[in-house]
């Protein structure tokens, strides 16, 4: 028994194929601008707990008269201005993200459209020629049919069984007569 694969033809092949290319490259630069957005989440993370962690131990090791508003308000500025850098490098990531994918589909719109439009006349040629056959054979067993119609007849008309039947008001004093 062949497998499913020895079965698939030349231009399904080559159309899967295909497929699989693009949805693997595809993939990759999806993992690959994951990881990006993974990192710069990390970093601000790492960023944001050592300022947190700074601010915690400003506020509760700097005695009341020592702090100044001046510290709070440079804090909050910072913070701020962390906050506008992870968002414009998670603005970046999507940005090359798309890049990414738009230069994926331009490397494999061409080779899908041409496997995908060679897939579909093998299988338009694959149907018209079972099409073909199925009309050859009805046709081969139409004649068969007829050509032993006419030799049961040409046998029947030798023999002489094929004669018209009497009908029973013809016949002479027989039949039922009640």
């Amino acid at each position: 028994m062949n497998s499913f694969v020895e079965t698939i033809s030349p231009a399904a092949k080559n159309h899967v194929q295909a497929r699989i290319d693009y949805f693997s490259d595809l993939t990759l630069a999806t993992l690959q601008s994951v990881r990006k957005l993974s990192e710069v989440n990390l970093q601000f993370s790492r960023d944001w707990l050592e300022d947190s962690t700074e601010a915690l131990r400003s506020a509760l090791l700097t005695p009341q008269a020592e702090r100044t508003a001046g510290d709070a308000s440079s804090a909050t500025q910072q913070t701020a201005h962390k906050l506008q850098a992870w968002q414009q490098q998670l603005n970046q990531v999507a940005t090359e993200y798309q890049a990414s994918i738009n230069q994926v589909v331009q490397q494999h719109a061409p080779q899908a459209a041409r496997t995908a439009t060679e897939l579909a006349e093998a299988v338009t040629q694959k149907a018209a020629a079972h099409a073909e056959q199925q009309l050859r054979a009805g046709r081969a067993a139409g004649k068969e049919v007829l050509d032993q119609a006419h030799q049961f007849a040409a046998v029947a008309a030798q023999n002489g069984s094929m004669q018209q039947p009497a009908s029973m008001q013809s016949a002479d004093g027989e039949g039922n007569k009640n």
